[in-house]
């Protein structure tokens, strides 16, 4: 029988957040994997914004004022 949960690191010990239906002193295989991305909050929004610039790209250089202005 195979369980997936996501305990808690605590005070040395993994905890799990709900009980688990095992014998006592069972021999159990763990395999640790840290949840989350890896990545710095500043390297999750450049992402973000490149993200962003790709999916509304500018359809050419910025115009000032006065140019906006003519184009009418």
């Amino acid at each position: 029988m195979v369980h997936t949960i996501t305990p808690i690191f605590e005070d040395g010990v993994l905890k799990p957040a709900q009980p688990l239906d095992l014998p006592k002193h069972p021999q159990v295989r763990l395999t640790v994997e840290p949840l989350g991305t890896g990545l710095t909050t500043d390297e999750i929004l450049a992402a973000l914004d490149d993200l962003v610039r790709l999916a509304n790209p500018h359809p050419g250089p910025h115009l000032t004022r006065d140019e906006l202005h003519e184009r009418r």
